[in-house]
């Protein structure tokens, strides 16, 4: 089938969770035989794009009455505006696809003004990460952001979506039953998984030489605010706790906006905080890899989001001492009966978590456990998409 991929992110080199989930669906379904095309109507801040993404103006972007963190919105209103929407339009309609798949909410308005009254039109699946009105919500209650008319425009556009797709994909079950109550009829559940990187020694090496021998805790995420603002509200403002020997090393573009989210009172505690705290920002995924194979202890603190995160799944395949919290793992449940795997809910049960586990070993998993934790690879999450591919098939031969 020829399938397009829309999305508000390009997915080549991918770097923050949504474009990873994105650019894994494509593969997935390219190594299955079928014909995929991935569009992008994005902003101008990414490292890498293709001749098929389209790159927001940043004085357009700027003279909509929206911060940056919801310029994802900005995309709904702007994929409706020339030049974008006459260029996407041919784009579109010379394509000619059989199927839609939306990657999250923000461009159905384009999908809507280009179908919207055909008869005959192409299969339309929302490929939700999350459920957006309600991720919203939290995120502008946590930074003191009051905008009731961008909620409920979000939350319309999300139910309205819901309502005419023929089919939608969500991260969760939890996310499966929300998306229902807001009028969704046909869901899969695909959790994000993790990707399966050979091992390079000579890199290994390199990162310990780089931390000096030392053993460290590692976070890494994307430039996502509550990506930041969940490490310090879990690992507080000074981390004196750690030994002279232990520090905590943060990876992905979350380092960038570390200090921006720091609370005040880090300012106190600044040179414990340099000292203990080293920041690598964006690496390769054999560095990656690198890192998580030669990390005492992985750390999730995350503490605001829907869906699943994705590094989660990273840490579970990883096999190292974790700690998580519950949000963390929404959607990977089952990691609370995982050797080493510690759940917890308050700063003072994270950082107490964090100290036992530098004192743990690698553990040796049985069998069972062993294909548990394998059962997050992409190969295995994206499984359910190939009935669903059956299904529309057997569908547009039909007609």
């Amino acid at each position: 089938m020829k399938i397009l991929q829309l999305s508000t992110y390009p997915t080549i080199e991918p770097r923050h969770g949504g474009q990873i989930r994105a650019s894994h669906i494509s593969r997935f379904l390219s190594l299955r035989g079928h014909e995929v095309h991935s569009y992008a109507l994005c902003e101008p801040t990414f490292q890498h794009y293709t001749s098929d993404d389209v790159i927001l103006s940043k004085k357009e972007l700027a003279h909509l009455p929206y911060q940056p963190i919801a310029y994802d919105y900005a995309t709904s209103i702007l994929c409706l505006k020339e030049p974008y929407f006459s260029y996407l339009k041919e784009k579109i309609l010379n394509l000619s696809p059989e199927v839609i798949i939306l990657e999250q909410v923000w461009l159905y308005p384009l999908y809507k003004a280009l179908y919207g009254e055909h008869t005959h039109k192409p299969f339309l699946i929302y490929s939700s990460h999350n459920v957006e009105y309600k991720m919203k919500k939290e995120l502008f209650e946590f930074l003191n952001i009051s905008d009731v008319d961008l909620l409920q425009a979000i939350e319309k556009l999300e139910k309205e979506l819901c309502n005419n797709a023929d089919y939608v994909i969500s991260c969760t079950s939890a996310d499966k039953e929300e998306l229902i109550k807001i009028g969704a009829k046909d869901v899969i559940v695909c959790a994000n998984g993790a990707e399966k990187i050979r091992k390079q020694t000579h890199i290994n090496h390199y990162i310990k030489r780089l931390l000096s021998f030392r053993s460290f805790a590692f976070f890494v995420s994307s430039a996502h605010a509550p990506n930041a603002i969940g490490f310090w509200e879990m690992l507080s403002s000074n981390l004196f706790y750690l030994k002279p020997h232990q520090i905590i090393v943060v990876a992905g573009s979350v380092s960038y906006i570390l200090k921006q989210y720091a609370p005040k009172s880090t300012y106190i505690s600044r040179l414990v905080n340099e000292e203990k705290l080293k920041l690598l920002g964006e690496v390769s995924q054999e560095v990656l890899a690198a890192l998580l194979e030669c990390a005492s202890v992985i750390l999730l603190p995350i503490t605001i989001g829907g869906g699943s995160n994705l590094k989660s799944a990273e840490a579970i395949v990883a096999n190292k001492p974790t700690v998580a919290t519950k949000t963390a793992i929404r959607g990977f449940e089952f990691a609370q009966n995982l050797t080493h795997f510690n759940i917890v809910q308050t700063q003072q049960e994270f950082i107490q978590a964090l100290q036992q586990s530098f004192m743990l070993k690698q553990p040796l998993l049985s069998q069972e456990e062993r294909k548990i934790r394998d059962s997050l690879y992409w190969g295995f999450t994206l499984s359910p998409l190939d009935a669903l591919m059956e299904t529309i098939s057997n569908k547009i031969q039909k007609n």
